[in-house]
């Protein structure tokens, strides 16, 4: 997708589309808000190299979850979103930012950043539905830099 606001509506529109075969009710709630406040920050907050540069989107299916990986577009520097989280509870609710990091690490069940291939990629991973009885409160985040 094209780094502007109006292509995060039209991919994530697709990406529900996409997921609703597999996630279900919350699940596919829970991995659109997290897709649509990554591709944001994405969007408002990448410097890549050129103007006209991509964020690439993969969603894979495998047995017990959905997996988002988003790669940012060439250049931009690295952003673990782990590191920079603020706990909801401890953001002005009246502000009008300030939330969406917390928003992708609540929502989503793991969580992994890091290089690949040359591009920084945030891997976000929703369990299927069933999976999800003993899904822990927080999710699972792993040391940046691994490739899986």
């Amino acid at each position: 997708m094209q780094k502007t606001l109006e292509d995060v509506d039209l991919m994530v529109m697709s990406l529900k589309a996409a997921v609703s075969m597999v996630l279900t009710g919350d699940d596919a709630v829970r991995c659109e808000i997290s897709v649509t406040e990554a591709l944001t920050n994405i969007v408002v907050h990448a410097n890549p190299k050129t103007a006209d540069a991509f964020v690439d989107l993969i969603v894979t299916e495998i047995p017990q979850a959905v997996v988002v990986e988003i790669f940012d577009p060439a250049g931009a520097e690295a952003f673990d979103p782990r590191d920079h989280v603020k706990l909801l509870p401890a953001v002005d609710p009246m502000a009008e930012s300030g939330r969406g990091l917390g928003l992708i690490l609540k929502c989503a069940d793991v969580v992994r950043y890091g290089p690949v291939d040359g591009r920084n990629r945030l891997s976000l991973a929703f369990l299927k539905a069933g999976r999800n009885q003993s899904r822990p409160k927080k999710p699972i985040a792993t040391q940046s830099g691994e490739n899986s």
